[in-house]
């Protein structure tokens, strides 16, 4: 456990084709937020404050338009070893939205067999 917190991190770069994967799937709606034992998520949209929309929650599809928008423009997404399933590769992005005082916004994502699987979207416990 200890040597996880010394592991280096990674970052998906702008060039990478996985981002343009990503975005492109999270736009044309080959997203999938389904938990399963094998695929646990914390998929909680409507539980965000939107500042955008007088701080109501996010709807799915206002969730995953966010998220399209911030890979698109660049924004840091950390890649990790996924421990469900074991080997699979995740995708983070950790988002302020708003003030600095409120928590930023976790989000994690999973590409898999053409789709991309919303992973979790929800404050941050961090």
């Amino acid at each position: 456990m200890i040597a996880a917190w010394f592991r280096s991190r990674e970052f998906l770069k702008e060039d990478d084709p996985r981002r343009a994967e990503l975005v492109r799937l999270a736009k044309t709606g080959r997203r999938l937020t389904k938990s399963t034992p094998a695929r646990p998520t914390r998929w909680q949209p409507q539980y965000v404050e939107n500042p955008d929309d007088g701080n109501n929650g996010f709807t799915n599809d206002g969730a995953w338009e966010l998220i399209a928008s911030k890979l698109a423009s660049g924004h840091r997404v950390e890649i990790m070893a996924l421990e469900k399933p074991k080997g699979a590769t995740g995708y983070v992005l950790k988002i302020q939205l708003g003030s600095s005082m409120r928590p930023r916004l976790y989000v994690k994502l999973e590409l898999h067999r053409g789709w991309i699987l919303g992973r979790s979207f929800h404050d941050s416990e961090r």
